[in-house]
């Protein structure tokens, strides 16, 4: 590779870490704390608190700084922590039999279910250490390190998930008027049709941008198809830039479908998600493929857990909040001085080291370790990651290992040296063959990271994950970085003499 093309790489890759990071450098070193805990607060606190919607905007837009940085975990920072009571009563009715029937082995099958669903919707919020354990046999434990919006928690949890699609009845809804409404209540009973109709409300959002009951619906009770053909939902976007839902169905579902559109073209559709109606688009066609849109005035959040609640499926069992906790940062003080202290210490310890054993070579090591932990640190913002204790014990281990590389390349030059006496040539031909080893007492760390990080779960997966990019980062800048200055240093002729890099 040459030289330019080299500084070229640097330059971007550089860049691109620049912008991922400037997210957490925001938050943690241009947020006042004020705004910090602000933040912290819901939306119905901001509303009971007489908030402006301009300085609800404002603190929305802080929430999402801070979603866009990396948090730190329950162990240092706090966050949220959810208990759930599950209802095996309402369970029992829906099989239609007596809960006391219910045996133990069928109460554990449901909870693990219901476990199951809970993780599917909470890990796809990011990279965490989310905990979610049972507790007792019908309680469910959800801590959420660094987490500080329950709102959005609340929903995503408490979303049943059950979904359908049922036709409209126009007529029906055409005549009802606001007199059939007092103070959100609908009071008209009589023009609900008595057989086959059933009577929802749009979920619509106020001017603070909550969900709140809309404008009442009459559809037909039958669902024209269920949500359990669903097999897949996603983000996407509209014509015009809206936010929307893309959802997939099955073979069945997609024929279904299709049979659907296709008998009741310029009829409307409700999409309803735990009997709220989310929108009614209309039939224009018969709709092939199996693949359709929601739309129904979305922020972009809004969206990914709709999409996240859907491919999740409905929950088994239905659950209430029993406990509800907010976590401050205060609990982890002494542990984030800890683990800063040992990231400091290891830092300065290890620069020690390589500047007396390696001179300038050192040195030159020394930066690329520092800059090395900010390179991590920027790659770990996009993935929202949440730093924990063993977080902090993968990147003190891979400030051992930044300098791996770099001890590699010095011996193989030191060896160069003694058969060649040019040491621009030395140092050219010893980064040449160092490549190989530097790779190959790499890959084998980074395959069981890697593996670590997928199957493993909560501390070791954030152990997993520092380490895993701590050692592609800390070969960038060996193989680029210092080699890029190693061959400034050697154009310039700054250096001429190999006694200048190495004792």
């Amino acid at each position: 590779m040459s030289h330019n093309l080299r500084l070229a790489f640097i330059i971007i890759g550089l860049g691109v870490m620049a912008w991922f990071i400037t997210p957490t450098v925001r938050w943690y070193f241009f947020t006042p704390e004020d705004k910090k805990e602000e933040s912290n607060l819901s939306l119905d606190e901001m509303i009971a608190r007489g908030y402006t919607k301009e300085q609800i905007d404002n603190i929305q837009s802080l929430k999402r700084l801070r979603g866009e940085s990396v948090n730190m975990g329950l162990d240092l920072q706090g966050g949220i922590r959810i208990v759930l009571q599950a209802d095996f009563e309402e369970y029992a009715d829906r099989l239609e039999r007596n809960a006391a029937s219910l045996s133990a082995e069928e109460k554990n099958d449901a909870m693990e279910r219901l476990i199951s669903r809970l993780r599917g919707r909470i890990d796809q919020f990011g990279v965490s250490e989310v905990g979610i354990r049972k507790q007792g046999d019908d309680r469910v434990v959800i801590e959420l390190p660094g987490a500080r919006d329950p709102d959005r928690i609340k929903n995503v949890v408490l979303s049943q998930g059950a979904l359908t699609f049922n036709l409209v009845d126009e007529q029906a809804t055409a005549s009802l008027t606001t007199n059939d409404m007092l103070m959100g209540v609908f009071t008209n009973t009589a023009k609900v049709p008595e057989y086959g109709k059933q009577l929802y409300f749009y979920s619509e959002k106020d001017d603070f941008g909550r969900r709140i009951r809309g404008a009442p619906v009459i559809v037909n009770k039958e669902p024209s198809l269920e949500g359990n053909a669903l097999i897949n939902a996603q983000v996407g976007g509209g014509q015009f830039g809206e936010v929307t839902v893309e959802f997939e169905l099955n073979n069945d579902g997609a024929l279904q479908f299709a049979e659907v559109t296709a008998q009741n073209r310029n009829r409307m559709l409700a999409i309803v998600l735990d009997d709220k109606v989310i929108s009614a688009p209309n039939i224009n066609d018969e709709i092939r493929g199996g693949r359709g849109v929601i739309t129904g005035r979305f922020n972009l959040e809004e969206a990914q857990d709709l999409a996240r609640i859907l491919k999740e499926g409905a929950l088994p069992i239905n659950v209430s909040i029993v406990e509800e906790e907010v976590v401050g940062q205060s609990i982890g003080a002494d542990s984030v001085k800890s683990g800063a202290s040992a990231l400091l210490m290891a830092a300065v310890l290890v620069a020690l080291f390589m500047i007396l054993v390696y001179r300038v070579s050192g040195v030159l090591a020394s930066i690329a370790m520092l800059v090395n932990i900010v390179l991590i640190i920027a790659v770990l913002s996009p993935l929202r990651f949440t730093l924990t204790l063993p977080g902090i014990a993968g990147l003190i281990l891979t400030i051992g290992m930044a300098v791996d590389a770099n001890v590699i390349i010095f011996e193989r030059i030191k060896d160069e040296l003694k058969i060649k006496s040019n040491a621009a040539d030395a140092i050219i031909s010893g980064y040449d063959r160092a490549f190989a080893t530097i790779f190959d007492s790499n890959i084998t760390t980074i395959i069981v990271a890697l593996i670590l990080w997928i199957f493993g779960s909560g501390p070791v997966q954030g152990f997993a994950i520092t380490l895993f990019f701590g050692i592609l980062i800390n070969l960038f800048t060996a193989v680029f970085i210092t080699r890029y200055i190693y061959e400034e240093l050697i154009r310039t002729k700054i250096v001429k003499k190999a006694g200048f890099f190495f004792i």
